[in-house]
């Protein structure tokens, strides 16, 4: 246990300087972005012309005429204590806006996590097994496949066959759990594809082991090496690559949400990029690039459960 505490704590002290990285990029994105952000407020209603003086009293209001330095100190004690500003387009506090939307979000990647783990491992085992057989062979050539689709063209199939032609399920919107089937499924197919690709070998490997070779050598059946030797240790590559999927799903899914018309965080900084709304940007990266950092120290304290060796 005392092993356990200390290499977690490492793992935090190492996470302070992309938490550092983080905030630094956060804010030069508000800054190197083109335009100026007292421009893009003065002209939101899209037919105002401000002055000169106008533009300038209105940097001196947001703070933009100090040095970067100072902007950068001032926001980062704002977002330390949650402060995240207000959006330009709704003037609602960002923070308030990113966790209403955050629930939504963590649907759509609890959703999506379970068509890996579901679909993705127990497929990867059952190839393992049945190696070079046809219907595996057909097995990983649908594999490849979804690995190989862009995830808005499958949508778009998604929504034309399962939507349009056989009306089993909506196209968008957010609310039942039959919302969640389409968009968690095109977020997961590519990912659960090569999960099953990843456990197969990683099941073939591991049976190769010299360890599973002398447990067959014992007379133990072939069933319990696989359930208590074999797949548990295939499964350290695939917990990796698992729980970096579900850290990525929570600032990676714009694209699907908007597809969908789902109101979680990726839609919500879509229409702020498009709007040029810098303070929700920059939020925005610091929550989803946050939440991205926690779930890889959550994998790295899974893979040291299952493998205290690996690190010493």
């Amino acid at each position: 246990m005392r092993n356990f505490l200390l290499y977690a704590f490492r793992r935090i002290l190492m996470l302070v300087p992309f938490l550092i990285g983080l905030t630094i990029l956060a804010f030069a994105l508000g800054v190197l972005s083109p335009g100026d952000p007292a421009v893009a407020v003065l002209t939101m209603d899209g037919s105002s012309e401000p002055t000169e003086a106008e533009i300038l009293a209105m940097r001196h209001s947001m703070g933009l005429d100090r040095p970067y330095w100072v902007q950068y100190l001032s926001w980062l004690s704002g977002a330390v204590t949650g402060n995240l500003g207000v959006s330009y387009l709704t003037h609602k506090p960002v923070l308030d806006e990113l966790l209403r939307r955050f629930p939504v979000t963590l649907h759509l990647a609890l959703w999506a996590m379970g068509w890996v783990i579901f679909l993705g491992i127990p497929a990867g085992v059952w190839a393992a097994v049945h190696e070079e057989s046809f219907r595996e062979m057909v097995l990983r050539i649908f594999a490849l496949v979804f690995i190989s689709v862009p995830s808005f063209w499958l949508a778009i199939i998604m929504m034309l066959l399962f939507s349009e032609e056989l009306q089993l399920l909506p196209s968008s919107g957010y609310g039942d759990a039959v919302h969640m089937i389409l968009p968690s499924f095109v977020l997961a197919a590519g990912t659960a594809a090569a999960t099953l690709r990843l456990e197969q070998a990683s099941m073939l490997e591991t049976m190769e082991k010299p360890f599973v070779l002398t447990e067959r050598a014992k007379g133990l059946p072939e069933g319990y090496i696989m359930v208590h030797h074999v797949l548990p240790n295939s499964l350290i590559p695939v917990i990796t690559m698992v729980g970096t999927f579900f850290g990525s799903i929570l600032g990676g899914s714009v694209i699907i949400e908007n597809l969908f018309s789902i109101p979680g965080l990726g839609s919500y900084v879509l229409s702020a990029i498009w709007g040029r709304d810098y303070p929700v940007i920059q939020g925005y990266v610091i929550v989803s690039g946050t939440v991205f950092l926690v779930f890889n120290y959550l994998v790295d304290l899974s893979y040291y459960v299952l493998n205290p060796k690996a690190e010493r």
